[in-house]
């Protein structure tokens, strides 16, 4: 993604929100052609989260979801054939591994430009999607639990003026540090510590860890 200033801008998707939106939501500029690009990409990765939620595609009842599964018979038929149910009775999508990478790249690249100043255009050194709930316990304590940085966050960044809001006023995100863009729907935390970090969790149900660099834990 090319980061260009005045132009469409970009950085949490709305597609990952409900509405009403939240106020002064995290955006970075974004030439319009990357950010109509992924598009069709984030609408599949909305999609697919809530029917893997919900167990089945007929089922869900997500307002938003629901409209685009309609308007969109060819992607609730492509996400139908997707569903296979085991033995147990445990249903499983298999998921269209490239395009959630791709949206959850362009997430990632996004946080980092906003609250870092980064321009991350390098494919990253290590990359994490997964259902949060299929992490074990240690696994998921880790996850939670991103490391605390050991020195304060560059100059005129807006990590640095969170650093400065939390001393001065009430805590303006999670008690570990996870910015929460909508409540129960999208939070992330970005760090640069030797390397550039970022994790995100949509609808509490997708895990996500993109790390630039050798791995800052």
């Amino acid at each position: 993604m090319h980061w260009r200033a005045g132009l469409a801008r970009a950085c949490t998707s709305r597609i990952l929100l409900d509405e009403p939106y939240p106020e002064n939501l995290p955006i970075v500029d974004a030439c319009s052609g990357c950010n109509r690009g992924f598009s069709l990409d984030e609408e599949y990765t909305a999609c697919l989260i809530e029917c893997a939620r919900t167990g089945s595609v007929d089922a869900v009842k997500h307002p938003k979801i629901k409209r685009i599964l309609q308007d969109s018979p060819a992607l609730a038929e492509r996400l139908r054939k997707a569903r296979t149910q085991a033995a147990t009775g445990e249903v499983i999508f298999e998921a269209e591994n490239d395009r959630v990478r791709n949206v959850m790249l362009k997430l990632a690249r996004g946080h980092v430009a906003y609250e870092l100043h980064e321009q991350m255009r390098e494919e990253p050194s290590h990359v994490m999607i997964v259902p949060l709930h299929t992490l074990d316990d240690r696994a998921l304590r880790h996850f939670e639990n991103p490391p605390t940085p050991s020195a304060w966050p560059e100059v005129g960044t807006r990590a640095l003026q969170r650093v400065a809001i939390s001393m001065v006023g009430p805590p303006t995100s999670l008690d570990s540090d996870w910015i929460e863009v909508q409540e129960a729907q999208y939070r992330y935390f970005a760090i640069a510590e030797g390397a550039t970090m970022v994790r995100i969790v949509i609808s509490e149900y997708l895990a996500c860890k993109v790390i630039w660099g050798l791995d800052c834990e």
